[in-house]
């Protein structure tokens, strides 16, 4: 009973229920507010920026045909936000339209952006659906995505106008120029494209590269270099300006990467004047000459060839002045004394500069660099410009310094070496051995004993006077002297060697044989002692060419008078072979002579009384110094202490009436064409000075040719001839005839 009543008590509160809702519907009251549809926001944030502004979200109730003024309140569901959003609006009241029609209510804008998390994020898309909570309304949705993207691929470089505008001075190294590549962000890979070299100037041969061609620029950067082909560098004249164009694609972009390079010319360094020192002249017709050595002159072009200054003042081609740039190593220069004042004065010496113009007509003397000047010593004392040997007359170079051996003759040239030779004095001076011992003197005079000309060899070490020269011939600007035995002797450990012997020519008033004074002294010549410095002596006197050589029958070999390859020798006229090393006595008697046995000692040697004891050798200059020759001989006072600058006399060449040879050389060699040749006499000539050598060579049979014996050839031939002592030989290009 109790179910039944139930039951009839909901189906009428039921219909109720349902009898208010139709009437609610009847009474036409107030229509629910809706909100305004919200669309997708998108949202984007590029790296390594900072965040946007974001979106705006109207959040805003929908028109309605009758809508008295009503509110709604809204909150963002903070649950639904992610970590990487940011909400401008959390909360607030929504106001629906007041009056009917289409015009929505009042909006509540609520922002959204980025957060700063977003900026540690990885590039991607990301998504999240935002929730709006309404009372008495559905939640509203907003669906929220946000792209993060990297920067955009950008390459920066070092390349710009500054950096690429470069220049390049002819004759300099030949560099790649390398500029930097970077990249902010991810790395990006990249081509080149290269354009043509051109010239403003003359025409070059095209020719320009850069490495890596193509690659990747990391973020911690790359390199890039460009190279010009040497074809263009060798091509390329001051005032030329090369200029190409590197474009570099990458990620659908370009970059232009402009390359210039200028072209001046080298830079002009004086390595040294020939000569270092000219003599005091005031004589207006006078023309002083000399040579400029360096590098980097340039010898043609408009405002282009290389000037040469003197004391500040351009030399310029015209009346009394030549100024010749030979070529890229060697200027000649001509000053006529009456043209200027430079040369009047002694101890005050000219400064000269050299430079490259570079289109400039009108060129200062530079001060800078220091290579670029040099001074050109004005003097009243002798110059020694080179001292050779004077059979092989080879200038000495760094890799090949000037080197004698005792005995050697040399020959020094330089200039006011005698300033009074010549006018009313003889201009040649020739020395002449005396007429009691037969030595060449000490000292010349050209005005019978007012001045000497004196040559002294000084320890380079100290300046101090080991010996001074015997002399062969002197003129203002050559002397041939003889280099003093006791070289090789006296002090040898600081004497034998490259650069240790000081030569030094005195011209003055001071007697001899006192050491030459400084006030009349040249500056010092440095040269080097050696055991041997063999040299042929030539007929042309140069050192090359024909020797100077007489056949077995003593004429003078030539091409009409040619040795026979089979029966004949040669006599070969040398210098330099350096001291001899033959032991025999004067004083001992010979059945038959033989080389080197029979050749006398040099100096000789005092007995030993041992033990062992050890006889006494008589030498060329015991019998000089003893009565052994003539009851009548009366020796030298002082008595000799070498043999130097002497004649060897063959009548004091005697032992109990039976001749003996001069002093001799073992151990010396020969070649002629190249084929090994027997030497039967290496020595000094008899009746000539110490330092003259003679060699005596059989002819190989096979020197004339390998065929000519065998044919019976009979032509003369030019062949070289080399002598070789101490393991140093004779120059190359000496000749000799055979057949």
């Amino acid at each position: 009973m109790y179910g039944n009543k139930l039951r009839q008590v909901l189906f009428a509160m039921l219909a109720l229920a349902l009898g208010a809702t139709r009437l609610h519907a009847l009474t036409a009251s107030p229509l629910v507010p809706t909100f305004s549809p919200v669309g997708a926001v998108s949202l984007t944030y590029t790296l390594p920026g900072t965040p946007g502004t974001g979106t705006n979200v109207s959040l805003a109730t929908a028109a309605v045909a009758v809508a008295p003024a009503t509110s709604t309140y809204f909150s963002v569901d903070p649950t639904t936000v992610p970590y990487w959003l940011t909400v401008g609006t959390w909360s607030g009241t929504i106001v629906s339209p007041i009056t009917a029609g289409t015009v929505p209510g009042t909006p509540v804008v609520v922002n959204l952006v980025a957060s700063g998390v977003a900026a540690t994020m990885g590039a991607g898309v990301y998504t999240a659906t935002v929730q709006v909570d309404v009372i008495g309304f559905t939640p509203l949705s907003i669906p929220v995505t946000l792209v993060i993207k990297s920067a955009a691929a950008t390459l920066t470089s070092t390349w710009n106008t500054t950096s690429n505008a470069v220049t390049w001075a002819v004759g300099s190294a030949q560099v790649p120029f390398t500029f930097s590549l970077s990249t902010g962000s991810i790395p990006i890979s990249y081509t080149t494209t290269l354009s043509t070299l051109t010239s403003t100037g003359t025409t070059v041969a095209s020719g320009i590269s850069v490495t890596p061609a193509s690659g990747i620029v990391y973020t911690w950067g790359s390199t890039l270099s460009v190279v010009i082909s040497p074809l263009a560098y060798a091509k390329a004249v001051a005032g030329d300006v090369l200029s190409a164009t590197v474009t570099l694609n990458y990620e659908s972009t370009t970059m232009v990467l402009p390359f210039q390079l200028t072209v001046t010319p080298p830079v002009a360094i004086i390595t040294n004047l020939f000569p270092a020192a000219v003599p005091v002249d005031t004589t207006a017709l006078d023309v002083v000459n000399f040579v400029i050595n360096g590098t980097g002159f340039v010898s043609s072009g408009t405002n282009q060839v290389t000037a040469v200054f003197a004391n500040g003042t351009q030399i310029v081609t015209g009346t009394g002045l030549v100024v010749n740039v030979v070529n890229s190593t060697t200027i000649v220069v001509q000053i006529t004394v009456g043209t200027t004042g430079y040369f009047t004065n002694a101890g005050t010496p000219l400064a000269i500069a050299v430079l490259n113009p570079n289109g400039n007509s009108s060129p200062t003397a530079p001060t800078t660099p220091a290579g670029a000047l040099a001074n050109l010593n004005v003097v009243n004392v002798p110059i020694i410009d080179s001292v050779t040997s004077a059979a092989t007359f080879i200038e000495p170079t760094a890799a090949a310094p000037t080197l004698f051996a005792p005995y050697d003759l040399i020959t020094i040239f330089g200039n006011n070496l005698c300033p009074d030779c010549g006018g009313s004095n003889p201009a040649n001076l020739v020395g002449a051995p005396d007429s009691t011992f037969f030595r060449y003197p000490l000292n010349l005079s050209p005005d019978s004993g007012t001045h000497f000309l004196q040559v002294q060899f000084n320890k380079h070490s100290n300046q101090t006077l080991v010996a001074q020269g015997y002399l062969l011939f002197a003129n203002n600007t050559q002397i041939n002297v003889l280099v003093p035995a006791a070289l090789a002797t006296v002090s040898a450990g600081a004497l034998i060697g490259t650069g240790t012997v000081d030569i030094v020519v005195s011209y003055g008033t001071t007697a001899p044989p006192a050491a030459p004074l400084t006030t009349e002294s040249s500056t010092a010549f440095t040269v080097g002692m050696v055991g041997n410095d063999p040299g042929i002596l030539t007929a042309n006197s140069d050192g090359t060419g024909q020797g100077a050589i007489l056949n077995s029958d003593y004429s003078l070999n030539s091409s009409t008078n040619a040795a026979l390859h089979t029966t004949g020798f040669v006599q070969v006229y040398m210098t330099g072979l350096g001291a001899p090393n033959s032991t025999a006595s004067n004083a001992t008697t010979a059945t038959a002579l033989t080389y080197p046995a029979s050749c006398i000692s040099a100096l000789g040697a005092a007995a030993v009384t041992g033990p062992p004891a050890v006889a006494a050798i008589t030498g060329y200059m015991t019998t000089i110094n003893t009565a052994v020759v003539s009851p009548s001989y009366t020796p030298p006072s002082p008595l000799w202490t070498s043999v130097d600058g002497a004649i060897i006399q063959s009548a004091k060449i005697v032992g109990n009436g039976v001749q003996h040879f001069a002093p001799c050389i073992s151990a010396v060699t020969a070649t002629i064409n190249g084929i090994a040749a027997t030497v039967t006499y290496a020595g000094w000539v008899a009746d000539s000075v110490a330092g003259l050598y003679q060699a005596n060579i059989t002819v190989p049979a096979a020197a004339a040719g390998a065929t000519a014996p065998a044919l019976g050839l009979t032509i003369p031939i030019s062949v070289p001839i080399t002598v070789t002592v101490g393991g140093k030989t004779s120059q190359a290009g000496v000749t000799v005839y055979v057949k």
